[in-house]
């Protein structure tokens, strides 16, 4: 090997390393950034543990109001022509035996990878005055709430950035845009650069609020009346 030759190996090997350093550096800087999220919340729960894997987005548990949450953020990518968002799903958990699970949807692009909307076999008609936009589906028409106890939490949707509200025996879920990427960011690299990397806690107290207040409207049915068929939305499927 000549000494030109190895002057160029030696170049190849310092080039790697050098992007090999700015990769990890980058990377590790990504998920310092991302595992900020939930640090302005962390104080809004008691019992409060934040887990992260990888680069990803956190997760987040405790008890709130005496009741116990899950929440995580999802980001958005896969329809076509669009910004991609970042999705927050806060959890309640709990235990709501014997109703049907229920999935209200905004806005559908049969791309919600994060949906259940699509496993659930039974489209529902919209009842009235619930918002035009949302698509209704259930695993039993016969077993879904009345109508009169969701309607009055639904003017959630009212906010552009609520996405879906999913009711389920084990619990009530609500998707909510914490973020959308800069578009011009998105539009040179492809890649997601949120703007938001703290999520404020007033927006988390207000969907955690939502969701206690529509599993007591839950609870508090007279048990008569639970998830008989009269004012329940008929199944177009």
């Amino acid at each position: 090997m000549t000494l030109h030759d190895l002057g160029l190996v030696l170049l190849v090997v310092a080039a790697i390393a050098c992007l090999t350093w700015v990769y990890r550096r980058d990377q590790r800087r990504l998920k310092n950034r991302r595992g900020q999220l939930f640090t302005a919340c962390m104080a809004l729960l008691q019992q409060a543990e934040q887990r992260q894997d990888g680069i990803g987005y956190p997760t987040l548990t405790g008890s709130y109001r005496q009741h116990r949450f899950h929440i995580d953020a999802v980001i958005d990518h896969i329809a076509v022509r669009k910004v991609p968002s970042l999705w927050l799903r806060v959890t309640l958990l709990g235990n709501l035996p014997g109703i049907a699970t229920l999935d209200i949807l905004m806005r559908s692009q049969n791309v919600e990878f994060y949906s259940p909307a699509n496993e659930l076999p039974h489209r529902l008609e919209l009842p009235a005055g619930w918002p035009v936009d949302a698509t209704i589906h259930t695993d039993n028409p016969d077993r879904v709430l009345p109508v009169e106890i969701v309607t009055p939490h639904l003017d959630i949707f009212a906010q552009p950035q609520a996405k879906e509200l999913l009711i389920t025996p084990k619990g009530l879920r609500l998707v909510y845009q914490a973020s959308q990427a800069d578009k011009l960011h998105y539009q040179v690299l492809r890649q997601a650069n949120f703007e938001l990397p703290v999520l404020s806690p007033e927006m988390l107290r207000q969907l955690m609020d939502r969701l206690i207040a529509l599993e007591a409207a839950i609870k508090e049915m007279p048990t008569a009346s639970q998830m008989t068929p009269e004012g329940n939305p008929g199944a177009n499927s």
